[in-house]
């Protein structure tokens, strides 16, 4: 699916409606506020229209306090923003944590949580938050979103919207798992991916995880899975995969 970068020019206004959600906004010096750096920092960022529609979603999903704060580090060029429930329980916790970062001159993403509880999963909730994020992302130039991918079966869900995993070790340990509980002619395919990928690229850095998520049996070991990601939203193949999960109907 197309995107087009739309414009987009962040004001007083907008930190106004931030706030109006109940976000408490720190690092920001007293003479200045959040107007002052995020249009030059991260261009074309409409971060209240995206934290409201995260209210509206997420926020109807808990009766638990909710915890909203955007954090600016200035020295770090980093903008962090955080909505999340008061719960040590997975099932009923609900999270959206996201970081804004630079580096060598490039802007990242971290997906930190994107999590409702359970009773509220695979009721449509998500998609619009990922695909508003999506928008979000290419208004800003955004380079790369990097994932940590485990909590909430997320190891599958990565996988399937087409990141990549960035650390070998981390791709070995899933395969161990994999010899464990898959059976001979479920382990083959998955071994030959690996060794085809890892033989063209030793030290690789990009392995596609979501040749492995489409794989029989490969959905429970990837569910159960802890590994860090990345997708490059300037490589086509990537963003094809990712926008084309993200939209799909």
């Amino acid at each position: 699916m197309q995107i087009i970068a739309q414009p987009y020019t962040f004001t007083a206004a907008d930190r106004q409606r931030i706030e109006a959600l109940g976000y408490r906004i720190e690092g920001i010096p007293t003479d200045r506020q959040l107007e002052n750096f995020v249009p030059a920092l991260f261009p074309n960022f409409d971060l209240a229209g995206l934290l409201e529609m995260v209210d509206k979603l997420f926020a109807p999903t808990t009766p638990l306090a909710i915890q909203r704060r955007i954090q600016y580090n200035i020295p770090a060029e980093t903008l962090h923003f955080i909505f999340r429930n008061s719960t040590a329980n997975e099932d009923e916790a609900v999270a959206f944590d996201r970081v804004v970062l630079r580096q060598g001159g490039e802007l990242l993403i971290k997906h930190m949580y994107c999590l409702v509880p359970l009773p509220y999963q695979g009721k449509g909730l998500i998609k619009p938050i990922f695909q508003a994020s999506l928008q979000q992302y290419v208004n800003m130039g955004v380079w790369k979103i990097m994932v940590h991918a485990g909590l909430g079966g997320g190891g599958y869900t990565w996988a399937r919207h087409g990141f990549v995993a960035v650390e070998p070790n981390e791709v070995q340990t899933i395969l161990n798992d994999a010899y464990n509980k898959l059976s001979a002619n479920e382990i083959t395919p998955v071994e030959r991916i690996f060794s085809k990928y890892y033989s063209d690229h030793p030290a690789g850095a990009e392995f596609p995880m979501i040749l492995w998520a489409s794989l029989p049996g490969m959905k429970e070991v990837l569910r159960g899975a802890d590994w860090n990601g990345s997708l490059d939203l300037h490589n086509p193949e990537q963003f094809r995969n990712f926008s084309n999960y993200v939209f799909r109907p």
